[in-house]
């Protein structure tokens, strides 16, 4: 009986532990049906499998402090967005400007190597639903620190401006200027920027930054590939968050594919409906083709890669498929950006876009997986775990679950503790480092409003995400 008493005793004491003051968490218990699922959507926990209480990894992997003090030397600086950054639509009329006062333009003395004049597809209509944040279709990071913009591509000419690092900058073209032995370069960018009422342009070195831009071709090809996909097959997708469904078997005694996927919160795709078939690893919430069926097996094709193969039955679920694609949300790995599209009469709109920040590569990271997925869920916030102490650390808002434990998310937030205790305090909207250079575990990174704004209107069952670079 005493026995009995102290295990009561010990299991309230471990589970109390997770409780979070002053936050709501819902119940994060899962049945356990020995990981079996059907197809046909016969197992069903809270949006296929995923109870709104699971805790996920650190999705900051980056120290969030080091966000925060960058966005407050930002904002003291004057060096946002909002403080620089020219909108689309202003730059459209700066060009026609330009333009229309060409011949008083005095002849440049350099050589243009390239304009940056990126445009919507003419097939994508413009109607924009989200438009806090200033950005423009073509744009200059910054990668260093206190870095000297210009009047002319020289060296010897003067300085207009110190660009803060990660500062966004409008960009009108690459240029040769002076060549710099040490960096064996005479690569330069013409930008321009907001200086008070005032439009300012100038010089910056290739090196010191990089151009980005909305690759809206490549988006389009991406969603259109996707739907013609979708209207002329049976969709579904792969389901094993958190090892739910089963663990995989390992590949050649190894956690990791040859193609650098992960065995964690992925199915085996055979290249034959046997066990002891060669395989590769497909990752949850891959979005799937279904060609045939056996027993124990599923055909599939996907777009992720090239190639049929059979997935174990329980890995491939229709619950909540996509049956027509109306809805798209397209981040580019690559650029630090995506678009988000909407099919509606016939043709693609693009909705909003906007700057966002990726997974990083690394010893204890991960980047966000190329390829297409499924919306899986939605969640108004989920907790995370810190990497070092293994104790819950904050949580992130409007998260959209695409793939294992990868969510579109709005700023996170970490919790502060009084007295002992978790105390929430209060949504985060923006972070000065969105945008710039992959910095979360996995996680795509959203200013909160635009992470609200898509938890709002994405329809589960009609909307996919994709990721590309």
């Amino acid at each position: 009986m005493k026995k009995g008493i102290l295990l009561v005793i010990v299991i309230f004491i471990i589970s109390g532990c997770s409780q979070i003051e002053n936050v709501n968490v819902d119940n994060p218990s899962t049945p356990d049906n020995g990981g079996e699922s059907s197809i046909d959507g016969d197992r069903v926990l809270d949006n296929e499998g995923s109870s709104q209480g699971d805790i996920e990894e650190d999705i900051n992997a980056e120290d969030l402090q080091e966000d925060k003090d960058l966005t407050e030397v930002a904002e003291e600086e004057g060096k946002t967005e909002e403080d620089t950054l020219l909108p689309q639509e202003e730059v459209e009329e700066k060009k026609e400007e330009k333009s229309e006062n060409k011949d008083e333009q005095e002849e440049e003395e350099y050589t243009v190597l390239n304009v940056f004049n990126t445009e919507l597809p003419s097939t994508i209509n413009l109607d924009i639903k989200y438009d806090r944040y200033h950005t423009s279709y073509d744009y200059f990071l910054v990668l260093g620190s206190n870095i000297n913009i210009r009047e002319r591509p020289t060296t010897q000419s003067k300085v207009l401006k110190k660009a803060l690092v990660y500062e966004k900058l409008n960009l009108v073209e690459e240029v040769e200027g002076e060549h710099l032995e040490r960096y064996n370069s005479n690569k330069w960018y013409k930008v321009f920027w907001k200086s008070g009422d005032y439009i300012e342009y100038g010089y910056v070195f290739g090196l010191l930054g990089e151009p980005r831009k909305f690759q809206f071709d490549k988006m389009e090809e991406s969603i259109d590939r996707l739907k013609n996909e979708v209207d002329n097959s049976k969709t579904a997708y792969i389901s094993n968050y958190k090892n739910r469904n089963g663990i995989s078997p390992l590949y050649d005694g190894k956690t990791i594919d040859k193609y650098g996927v992960r065995r964690y919160q992925a199915a085996p795709a055979y290249h034959e409906p046997k066990w002891d078939s060669e395989f590769r690893y497909i990752s949850d919430g891959s979005l799937v083709t279904i060609l045939e069926e056996s027993k124990s097996f599923y055909k599939i094709r996907t777009l992720n890669f090239e190639g049929e193969y059979w997935i174990p039955r329980k890995y491939v679920t229709l619950y909540n498929s996509i049956k027509e694609l109306t809805q798209a949300i397209v981040v580019d790995r690559r650029n630090q950006n995506q678009g988000v599209f909407e099919y509606r009469d016939g043709s693609w709109n693009l909705i909003s876009y906007i700057f966002a920040t990726t997974g990083e590569k690394a010893k204890y990271k991960q980047e966000t997986e190329l390829g297409y997925f499924m919306s899986i869920q939605t969640r108004d916030r989920f907790l995370y775990l810190d990497d070092e102490t293994r104790e819950i650390a904050g949580y992130a808002p409007y998260a959209i679950r695409f793939n294992g434990g990868a969510y579109i998310h709005g700023v996170p937030v970490e919790f502060q503790i009084v007295e002992g205790e978790r105390v929430d305090p209060g949504i985060k909207e923006y972070l000065y480092t969105i945008g710039t250079v992959p910095r979360s575990h996995k996680c795509v990174r959203n200013y909160s409003s635009h992470a609200k704004f898509l938890y709002d209107w994405v329809d589960i069952g009609k909307s996919a995400v994709i990721i590309i670079e």
